[in-house]
């Protein structure tokens, strides 16, 4: 197979303003059980676990210049070109050996908008997600949380395009029946859209989302739907995307042998083994992979295994990442480690100054940079806190599937409150979006019916802790201080089968 060394990096900046990969379904744990704050102003409505806001506060959000420019290194480019736009600015970059010119039509669009005075209706939108992990540990409601924070301050700040939200909750415990029955009732309640925060359960729910004709927007990406599902749209990477960017990380810090340690629990965890190996093969990294209980009292026999192997990437996927570490390291056993889809304090406490790199679908918790800020601020009003550990990357991927889902209704012409069949063809019409910087540009357009084709980010983003702190890095593993996007995994996604 032809090894592809050289990958497009995106970084942008808003001036203004298992991968964990089957986390969830192969029981990962990086949050702690928090009660929810009551200062969120919901009122609830006869829709179970629903909450609605009406606050009409005009607390209008700024909307920032969005700055794009592509490079292999994190750093100015040397001899670039830029040329602006409508304040975009875009230059042509060579990365490891190949030339990509970087187009973005159009501008970011915001997903907040100024006050309207013409009051077109409420649209209601779900968010479908878990407060026990597969071990049966309490999280916190990060969802619920982010979701309805969401809803409050765009609310307030006037609603989008005339539209106020109301938000329709649900808890399914990671149970796939629960989730059916959850999904069925959004149905009945009239929601045009959701996100969730527990991809586990989506399997079990997705042909009744084609049935109803009701579409998820991003949130928890860690199952192969979001690379081929009519009715999955992605805000960041799907599992096949994701799962190349963690052996992409590997390779980044010069790693030669990638091993996936994936859990036994839940079958789809297996699933990210071809695509690895996929990974591995074009990146030029020997690659090998072994199953695990992700209940395991003691990892002493996979750690020895990777040890006498020459394993130097340790890809720890759904399993006790801080068990696994500590027997690693009974075993004089020092790899570098990587948890998939974490990236917060957890995995600093539980690395204990080992080695830790790996890539993340979308920005990181511990990120603050001017793209974020708005984010930032939402989190503040949950219970959530990244010093401590309880804002995870759930709370990221919740925040995003919301924004696109302003981004969409921004783009609505009905005069009333969409059905959801209007509410789909709007989702069409996005092209080029990456909500103020926050996400790389996607293209839902590729997704309409009859192109044969799935909308594809490809694009994740990468980490590496030093001195304690966790920073976003790039190809070369350099620590840098901008949302940096590496893209490009070789997939032409379709809309009937993953790619592996």
């Amino acid at each position: 197979m032809t090894q592809h060394r050289g990958r497009l990096i995106l970084r942008a900046t808003a001036v203004a303003a298992l991968a964990g990969l089957l986390l969830a379904a192969c029981g990962g744990d990086d949050g702690k059980s928090t009660a929810s704050k009551t200062g969120n102003k919901a009122t609830t409505t006869a829709v179970e676990e629903s909450t609605s806001s009406t606050d009409t506060t005009d607390t209008t959000l700024a909307a920032g210049e969005t700055t794009t420019s592509f490079d292999s290194t994190g750093s100015t480019l040397p001899g670039g070109t830029p040329t602006t736009s409508r304040r975009v600015t875009t230059t042509t970059a060579k990365s490891r050996g190949t030339t990509t010119t970087a187009k973005r039509g159009g501008g970011a669009t915001t997903t907040t908008a100024k006050p309207s005075n013409t009051n077109k209706g409420i649209i209601k939108i779900g968010v479908l997600t878990s407060e026990v992990n597969s071990r049966g540990q309490a999280l916190a409601p990060e969802g619920k949380q982010m979701g309805q924070t969401w809803v409050d301050e765009t609310n307030a700040a006037g609603g989008i395009n005339g539209y106020k939200f109301e938000l329709v909750y649900k808890n399914v415990n990671g149970d796939s029946s629960r989730a059916l029955q959850a999904l069925k009732d959004m149905d009945k309640a009239g929601v045009v859209a959701f996100t969730e925060g527990d991809a586990s359960v989506m399997p079990a729910i997705r042909d009744y989302m084609s049935q109803a004709n009701l579409p998820v927007i991003g949130g928890q990406p860690y199952t192969n739907e979001f690379d081929w599902h009519p009715m999955f749209f992605q805000t960041e990477p799907g599992q096949a995307e994701g799962v190349y960017g963690q052996v992409a990380a590997a390779r980044d810090v010069g790693a030669k042998h990638f091993r996936n340690l994936y859990c036994l629990e839940v079958a789809a965890c297996a699933t990210s083994v071809p695509e690895t190996k996929y990974a591995a093969d074009r990146e030029g990294l020997k690659f090998s992979s072994q199953g695990a209980s992700a209940v395991a009292p003691d990892y002493t026999a996979t750690c020895l295994s990777a040890k006498n192997d020459g394993v130097d990437f340790f890809q720890s996927n759904g399993l006790n990442f801080a068990n696994v570490v500590r027997d690693c390291s009974r075993q004089n056993y020092h790899p570098t480690y990587a948890e998939g889809g974490v990236a917060n304090q957890s995995v600093i406490d539980a690395a204990k100054g080992e080695n830790v790199a790996g890539n993340l679908y979308e920005f990181g918790i511990f990120y603050n940079g001017p793209e974020v800020q708005r984010f930032k601020q939402a989190l503040a009003h949950t219970d959530q806190k990244v010093e401590d550990g309880t804002a995870t990357q759930n709370s990221v991927q919740v925040w995003l599937g919301m924004e696109m889902i302003g981004a969409i209704t921004k783009r609505l012409t009905t005069t009333g409150v969409p059905t959801r069949q209007q509410f789909i063809n709007t989702i069409y019409t996005i092209k080029s979006e990456d909500l103020d910087g926050q996400i790389a540009p996607i293209d839902y357009t590729v997704q309409k019916p009859g192109t044969g084709r799935h909308a594809s980010s490809d694009c994740w983003t990468e980490y590496i802790v030093k001195d304690a702190k966790l920073f976003h890095m790039n190809t070369h593993g350099q620590v840098v201080n901008r949302l940096t996007f590496i893209c490009g995994t070789g997939w032409k996604l379709n809309d009937h089968a993953p790619p592996m």
